[in-house]
């Protein structure tokens, strides 16, 4: 059975992969194909991959090459102004600065030539006019890009880089420059950069652009940020509302078969199926639909057959295949990429991470935020549920008499489609980790440099105490109180010791209760405050995943508009008005704890 899922994720993992390669690399004349190594193929043994799948390789590439006449597709291009090459032709009306108003008439004639040279397949005479055009006119941001995007064609990387970011040097609003860049990474597998260059992408037009919520969600993907890699997969399609470009639904199969949505996985394929146009690719796609689907009816029945099996009642392969299929890897299954050459300074880091949390404290007394919870709860059969509400979300923090701070959060005036089954509190808690009362009671491990949205951050690994009286947090669950132990991940700014991100797992489960998993990320981002002249990092998203006598459950907080209150200033915000919704089925309460050795 395992033996079976695992070739069936590889299927899925390399289908998408070479029948959408245009996503990930700026694709040859046909000349250059049977020489080239197509971008992002698994360097595994793949004599196992259905025949029909590898003959569509070098199809789907020659139909997605810079010859578009052979198409019969239209680009959003104007083929007089640019010849970008694909996937960058998907898109639409690029902003572009002044400069490329005043391209002279030589080195436009050079680029249309170099275009001429790139659909007859001229490959030498291509390259030649691209750098008298660029040499013609070194602002040529579009010649920039299609000299870059041919370079990497030809495995010239690093020179296609440099011709990449020249062209976002010249036009720093040109956006096919930035998702150029965005290729040449997720050639290199550098997918915290594929994740940067598409933000930039989408901060200079964040409603047109398919393309760069597809770089998004496959970076997103890659790094196991599940829930905004599924945002932005979801945000492709819906801009691209007659479906160009149809691989974008292969992106979002990948991305559910990576939460273990098998039911949403097939959806997208079928959706595929509606819009695609090779007969090869159709055929493919059928057959391994029809694969999944009997699997499914056969889980299914399964399932049924087993009853009220809970996760307690399982073998521990079945638990670890499960939590695998479904929620984010386990901290300690995948650990990210870092720069492991770089001396790690473990106590600086945490001395001015420590101050920066008390600095947080000492400025932050009450804020509030508009929040949108969006959740998934999956029952024992696998059905899914979704409910979307949103309200006001308050925290206030103060300090006892001993000076520890204590947090309380306050939730209302909430509106949705459905009452969430689950609530959970504790988000403003974690960042306190760092806090001189418990900054002891962790072991902390810096892992090397990596990267946070964009920013170069040091990675600590950590893990709790196993004395309960050092223990950080309580759980209540119903009228009992557990006390978890965690460990988990930070990313600390290099330069400021801001907290960037935190991941977090139990460190064991809470099997008296069936609690067999609760993974937690949190992102922050800087929020300014005018009125107070002040800079605070808060959370501004937060993805809870929770296993629980059977049931499964995503929750994905998400938070804007902030305000900062003085609680003994006129403006206090008040308390929001008490929830008039059912009570949920399961709260789960995440206190911060006071040390005992503080009180004595």
């Amino acid at each position: 059975m395992r033996s079976s899922l695992a070739r069936r994720r590889l299927f899925l993992t390399i289908l998408p992969l070479l029948l959408s390669a245009v996503l990930f690399s700026a694709v040859s004349p046909l000349s250059s194909f049977a020489q080239m190594p197509q971008p992002g193929a698994p360097a595994s043994d793949v004599s196992n991959i259905p025949k029909p799948v590898l003959n569509t390789v070098d199809d789907v590439n020659m139909r997605n090459g810079p010859d578009q006449d052979r198409t019969g597709k239209k680009t959003t291009e104007n083929k007089e102004e640019s010849c970008l090459l694909p996937p960058l032709t998907l898109i639409s009306s690029p902003i572009i600065d002044a400069e490329q108003l005043q391209v002279g008439d030589k080195a436009k004639k050079e680029y249309q030539q170099a275009c001429a040279a790139l659909r007859r397949h001229k490959n030498e005479d291509a390259e030649k006019h691209l750098r008298r055009a660029v040499h013609e006119y070194p602002k040529y941001s579009a010649a920039w890009v299609t000299l870059g995007q041919w370079l990497a064609a030809q495995q010239r990387s690093d020179q296609a880089q440099q011709a990449c970011l020249q062209a976002s040097t010249v036009s720093p609003r040109y956006i096919p420059a930035y998702l150029c860049l965005a290729d040449i990474a997720a050639r290199g597998h550098d997918w915290n950069e594929v994740l940067k260059l598409s933000e930039r992408a989408l901060e200079l037009d964040p409603s047109r652009d398919p393309l760069a919520y597809e770089y998004n969600a496959a970076a997103n993907l890659k790094l196991q940020h599940l829930m905004e890699a599924e945002k932005s997969g979801l945000r492709a399609v819906a801009i691209d509302k007659d479906h160009h470009e149809p691989r974008a639904l292969f992106v979002l199969a990948q991305i559910y078969e990576a939460k273990g949505d098998i039911e949403n996985e097939i959806n997208q394929l079928r959706e595929y199926l509606r819009y695609a146009d090779n007969p090869e690719d159709i055929s493919a796609v059928k057959n391994f639909l029809l694969q999944i689907e009997n699997r499914n009816a056969k889980s299914r029945a399964d399932q049924s057959k087993a009853g009220d099996n809970t996760v307690g009642e399982k073998s521990p392969d079945v638990i670890a295949s499960a939590k695998q299929s479904w929620a984010p890897a386990d901290i300690d299954e995948a650990v990210p990429p870092v720069q492991s050459d770089l001396p790690c300074p473990i106590q600086q880091i945490l001395k001015q991470t420590s101050d920066r949390t008390q600095d947080l404290i000492q400025s932050l007394q009450r804020f509030s935020a508009d929040e949108r919870i969006e959740q998934i709860e999956f029952d024992k059969k696998g059905k899914s549920r979704r409910a979307n509400t949103q309200g006001n979300y308050v925290v206030q923090i103060e300090e006892n008499t001993s000076r520890y701070p204590v947090i309380r959060e306050y939730r209302g005036g909430s509106s949705g489609t459905h009452p969430s089954s689950v609530v959970d509190t504790g988000t403003a808690i974690f960042a306190l980790i760092f806090h001189p009362s418990h900054i002891r009671s962790f072991d902390f491990r810096c892992e090397g440099l990596s990267q946070s949205h964009g920013s170069p951050a040091w990675q600590l690994r950590f893990e709790e105490s196993a004395d309960p009286n050092e223990s950080f947090q309580a759980i209540r669950i119903g009228g009992s109180v557990f006390l978890p132990r965690l460990k988990g991940r930070a990313w600390i700014a290099r330069n400021s010791y801001e907290v960037l991100r935190i991941e977090t797992d139990l460190a064991s489960p809470i099997p008296q209760i069936r609690f067999g998993l609760e993974h937690l990320v949190i992102n922050y981002a800087p929020v300014e405050f005018k009125n107070h002249s002040v800079r605070l990092w808060l959370p501004e998203s937060a993805q809870l995943y929770i296993a629980y006598r059977g049931h499964r459950y995503e929750l994905d907080h998400s938070f804007s508009h902030f305000q900062l209150f003085s609680v003994d200033s006129d403006q206090a915000v008040k308390d929001p008005p008490p929830n008039k919704t059912p009570l949920p089925l399961l709260s789960v309460q995440s206190e911060l704890l006071e040390p005992k050795s503080n009180s004595r």
